[in-house]
């Protein structure tokens, strides 16, 4: 399909901070059932080891992102690795949810970080889970430049739905979306009155992530794009990979764009 960069609610700075709360602890929630992000680990420990690596700095992370089932699949690959949480807003009680096993090497960054302006003390391969398409092309441009000019690994992950599934999961966004917040919210933790009331009584929350999914969809970079951002970032000692990834569902799949050093 064609990209349309539209607004999503998530990006808006007035969007309160208690609905966007409610709307990434679901998306995180949801990111984690399962072992989708299997088929990624090794073009993770790839990268990594190119770089030299074993530190993870993820931008955007929202409600902690997949980084629970994918810390320990890279554990279990033979590559365990630290994770550094960032958000632009910052989300740090998100990891409070996590048994102690899982938030071992695991920090949530509680100062705002930028993916447009990441800071030098945060070193590793930087990675951009479900969040590459929240930036226009100039500004993904940039922080791939960025990466490639200090011979940092990097590596974006977007989920999209390929054809003919796309204009057949927009249709049924607004059921899917409302009934999956229905199922799903009592075994969201933490649990709180503010989640049950924007979910079931007003539900807000529930409608701005269903137009949010739908604009993510229209807004993921496809990988021509992608190849089309590099196309000026070449080195003999950095190499870019661009490509497509299982989810393990049929109807979804990775559009990944990984670089780094060599």
């Amino acid at each position: 399909m064609r990209r349309l960069h539209l607004f999503e609610f998530t990006d808006l700075p007035w969007y309160p901070q208690v609905f966007r709360r409610v709307q990434t602890d679901y998306l995180q929630f949801v990111a984690t059932r399962g072992s989708g992000q299997a088929g990624l680990v090794p073009l993770l420990i790839k990268a990594m080891r190119h770089a030299g690596t074993t530190e993870i700095v993820d931008l955007c992370s929202g409600g902690a992102g997949p980084w629970r089932p994918l810390q320990r699949q890279l554990a279990e690959a033979g590559w365990p690795a630290s994770v550094k949480l960032t958000d632009k807003y910052p989300n740090p009680a998100a990891l409070r949810q996590w048994d102690a096993t899982s938030r071992a090497n695991v920090e949530y960054v509680t100062e705002p970080v930028d993916a447009l302006d990441v800071p030098p003390a945060l070193a590793g391969i930087r990675t951009l889970f479900e969040s590459f398409h929240h930036f226009r092309p100039a500004e993904a441009e940039s922080i791939l430049r960025d990466a490639f000019e200090k011979r940092s690994a990097i590596g974006v992950f977007d989920v999209r739905v390929p054809f003919p599934w796309a204009p057949i999961l927009i249709a049924l966004a607004p059921i899917s979306t409302l009934l999956g917040y229905v199922l799903m919210t009592p075994f969201i933790r933490p649990r709180s009155w503010s989640r049950l009331l924007w979910t079931y009584l007003i539900p807000i929350v529930p409608l701005a992530t269903c137009w949010d999914g739908v604009v993510s969809l229209l807004r993921v970079y496809s990988p021509r794009a992608l190849e089309s951002m590099t196309r000026e970032l070449s080195s003999a000692d950095y190499a870019w990979e661009i490509g497509t990834a299982s989810t393990g569902a049929a109807i979804f799949e990775y559009v990944y764009l990984v670089g780094y050093p060599v």
